[in-house]
């Protein structure tokens, strides 16, 4: 009713599909063609989440009608290089990765960067009168110059574009940066014991705060939880972050049946299985949080995922080895290798000790 009431255009756009519901089918590819916003992106929330409309990777599938808008005012030299690269290569690799991830905002957004990325490349090319293949190695760096290390993301399109014999171009490795924004320490227990203790805050901003206080967790990384991620064996709860299962601390484990208890209440649709209700659910029906709400909200609280999350990682990072840090993390293992080296500890007693422990378990 909010929805109805408040966005002017909702109506219309339900009318409308009502009537064309009485002589043909109402698809994704009908919705398509109607102008890309806030109300059309809710109205089709809700017949997937009814059934109506099958399940698609929705954020990938937008990029389609994106492109298309993109490159209507465009040159058709540029049309003819970013169909195919934003097809088969930046589609390709994201819908791939979909295959084993919930797929992301923050993917999304990354794929939409490489083409406009791109797009400003060929548009400064025209503008000093060169093209892809006459550009030289010295134009591309000078490009690079004047622009963010964002700049640095046309690496994909000019590896697709050197394969296939259109340029013979290199963009260089970005210039790595350390990270530099962390909570100290007493702070961050401090904010952790908030989080755990204070039943004033929002359930969903205790248990957000936790993963990223405790487990150096990113927003994106547990957005997607289910209740059935959450588990509870003997007399203890764990918690499957990916492919790792963490053992969460009673007052932890409170806060995570309270809030897989709560779930429910704060869905705007029930889902038919409750099985599959997620923890952090968003405002669109069957849909999670978007990572970037959750960030948001916990910055609201005082929560700052940034430094929570590199302080807690190099917490880890010194008492446990590097791969057992990625996988707890979340994080790729030349990352964790990373996190270890700046801590600078020797593992040789912790792997003895880890070895000495299996040998017992087995026994």
């Amino acid at each position: 009713m909010n929805w109805l009431q408040k966005r002017g255009s909702g109506p219309r756009l339900l009318r409308e599909l009502a009537l064309r519901a009485h002589t043909e089918p109402i698809t994704h590819e009908l919705l398509d063609g109607y102008p890309q916003g806030y109300a059309l992106h809710r109205a089709r929330d809700l017949l997937v989440h009814a059934g109506i409309l099958p399940e698609r990777t929705e954020l990938l599938d937008r990029i389609d009608v994106w492109l298309d808008n993109l490159l209507r005012e465009q040159p058709e030299h540029h049309a003819k290089l970013l169909r195919p690269f934003t097809s088969w290569q930046a589609l390709r690799r994201a819908r791939n990765r979909a295959r084993h991830r919930p797929i992301t905002r923050n993917a999304a957004t990354y794929v939409r960067s490489q083409v406009t990325i791109a797009l400003d490349f060929l548009t400064w090319l025209d503008a000093h009168g060169k093209t892809l293949d006459t550009a030289t190695q010295a134009d591309l760096d000078r490009w690079l110059d004047t622009g963010t290390q964002t700049n640095y993301f046309l690496s994909t399109f000019i590896d697709w574009a050197k394969k296939r014999g259109l340029c013979d171009l290199t963009v260089p490795s970005r210039p790595g940066t350390e990270p530099d924004t962390f909570l100290g320490e007493d702070d961050r227990w401090s904010t952790l014991r908030r989080c755990l203790h204070n039943a004033s805050l929002p359930l969903d901003i205790r248990a957000a705060g936790i993963l990223v206080l405790l487990f150096g967790r990113t927003t994106t990384s547990f957005a997607h939880l289910t209740v059935t991620d959450l588990e509870r064996i003997d007399a203890e709860t764990y918690l499957r972050l990916g492919d790792f299962t963490a053992l969460l601390p009673p007052a932890a484990a409170a806060i995570f049946h309270a809030l897989a208890d709560a779930t429910t209440g704060r869905e705007t649709f029930h889902r038919a299985e409750p099985h599959a209700r997620y923890l952090f659910p968003g405002r669109s029906p069957g849909r999670p949080a978007a990572s970037h709400i959750l960030a948001r909200k916990l910055r609201a609280h005082g929560i700052s995922t940034l430094s929570s999350r590199n302080s807690a990682r190099a917490a880890w990072a010194r008492e446990i080895p590097g791969p057992i840090a990625a996988d707890l993390l979340g994080i790729d293992i030349n990352t964790a290798t990373r996190w270890a080296q700046r801590t600078r500890r020797d593992w040789t007693d912790y792997l003895a000790t880890r070895a000495a422990d299996q040998t017992r378990a087995i026994q």
